[in-house]
């Protein structure tokens, strides 16, 4: 029993710091994006992180799903827009990053915003 109610705190203790973490990287404007093909010149490519597409408002973080012209389908993590190339800079699980053009986007669903869960608290 004792060591159940241990397991339970420590549980609990972990989740709250976790939050709190978060919450921290949430109200300073810090995205934490962990994916072993993300660079540093990636991110220093990107020129604006905060944008609209159509009636979206899309903003670093958010996880997107797009479909391209072709009927290709991504799914990813946006990280910004680089304006020289008119292209959508985003990180795929698979392919890792990939500049789309946005011209060569049909269709673009916003799956989850970053730290919406967080928007109550």
């Amino acid at each position: 029993m004792l060591i159940s109610i241990t397991l339970l705190t420590t549980t609990i203790i972990g989740y709250v710091f976790t939050v709190v973490k978060e919450r921290y990287y949430l109200k300073n404007n810090i995205i934490f994006l962990d994916h072993k093909n993300l660079q540093a010149e990636d991110l220093e490519k990107v020129d604006v992180k905060h944008f609209m597409l159509g009636s979206l408002e899309i903003m670093s973080g958010d996880e997107v799903k797009i479909k391209l012209e072709d009927s290709a389908s991504i799914s990813g993590i946006v990280l910004g827009v680089i304006k020289q190339k008119n292209s959508i800079s985003i990180i795929t699980k698979s392919h890792g990053v990939k500049n789309l053009e946005v011209s060569a986007i049909k269709k673009m669903k916003i799956i989850s915003r970053y730290g919406r869960f967080f928007t109550w608290l």
